[in-house]
């Protein structure tokens, strides 16, 4: 082999690869991105879920059993945030698994702080104070 086609042949491989890097660095860049939009929205949702939740609470105060239409009107409301473009990804049984843990975690929380309010209530019997006759 003569030194031109050694050149010619190392040209060829070194473009292939410089193609290959650049193409697998525009692809982790969109992935990158992508997994930053992903994981934006996600906290999004995590942020209002709280939110929505107390709202519905407020909504449906008066009125009794409707625990399932607050839950789906929470749901359908975070649900409206995630961009057309990652349903496939952040779906609605995945925003009704946010929902329903956020709520848990939420009663869990007030539980726990009724039980401290009751342990630091001090209930003394009443005594009767008996009067001493005087004589």
């Amino acid at each position: 082999m003569d030194f031109q086609t050694i050149y010619n042949v190392l040209v060829t491989v070194a473009a292939i690869t410089i193609g290959g890097l650049s193409l697998y660095l525009k692809t982790s860049a969109k992935a990158q991105t992508k997994a930053k939009e992903i994981q934006e929205t996600m906290a999004l949702i995590m942020g209002e879920a709280v939110v929505y939740i107390r709202k519905a609470e407020e909504d449906y105060k008066d009125t009794t059993k409707k625990g399932g239409e607050k839950f789906n009107e929470v749901v359908d409301k975070l649900y409206s945030l995630v961009p057309d473009a990652l349903k496939p990804i952040i779906t609605e049984d995945r925003i009704k698994d946010i929902v329903q843990s956020t709520f848990d975690e939420v009663e869990n929380y007030v539980k726990l702080q009724l039980d401290n309010t009751v342990d630091k209530v001090d209930v003394k019997p009443k005594t009767t104070k008996t009067r001493s006759k005087k004589k």
